[in-house]
């Protein structure tokens, strides 16, 4: 257990939390994106939570998964990888954060930024030099987010996930320089 603060952590995930790891997902996920997806998100939960995808992804030595602790709680997942940069445009020597899902019980309360803060100095204490991230196009609440810690818009580009509606298709990369 990494202890971030008084009262958040975040913990390694193991092979053997994936069925928690996915009813976790079903609790943040499918509230807040159910509305992009023809079956309500399932379909991408199981393709990206499946225990094959899931081992798989954990035993790639540059990926780094965790849940969320706050006050004892599992409210949320963290995920970063590095080295990575995106096939659309090329950034070298890059941490990618690649989930960042918190229960909305507990947004809005700072938990996200200290969560950025300490990956952000992961990737400065390796010495990369840039943070990067994809957000979707209409997903305004989080590019605000974004924006305020740093990141700015890079390129846009469109998923062609099958059970995806068409007008929630577009995906933005956005990029943290690190000085």
């Amino acid at each position: 257990m990494i202890k971030l603060t008084e009262d958040l952590s975040i913990i390694r995930i193991k092979p053997e939390e994936q069925p928690e790891l996915i009813e976790l997902m079903r609790e943040i996920y499918i509230p807040s994106y159910k509305h992009i997806w023809s079956d309500d998100g399932e379909w991408y939960l199981e393709q990206m939570y499946n225990p094959e995808v899931f081992e798989k992804d954990l035993a790639t030595p540059n990926s780094h998964y965790y849940f969320v602790i706050y006050e004892g709680w599992k409210i949320g997942v963290l995920k970063y990888n590095f080295p990575e940069s995106p096939e659309v445009v090329h950034f070298p020597n890059a941490l990618k954060l690649h989930r960042l899902y918190l229960s909305k019980d507990y947004q809005g309360r700072g938990i996200a930024a200290q969560l950025m803060r300490w990956v952000e100095a992961v990737a400065r204490e390796r010495g990369l030099q840039y943070m990067w991230l994809e957000v979707m196009d209409t997903q305004l609440q989080a590019q605000k987010f974004y924006r305020k810690v740093g990141f700015e818009w890079i390129f846009t580009y469109h998923l062609d996930y099958k059970k995806m509606l068409n007008k929630y298709r577009g995906i933005q990369i956005w990029r943290k320089t690190l000085n």
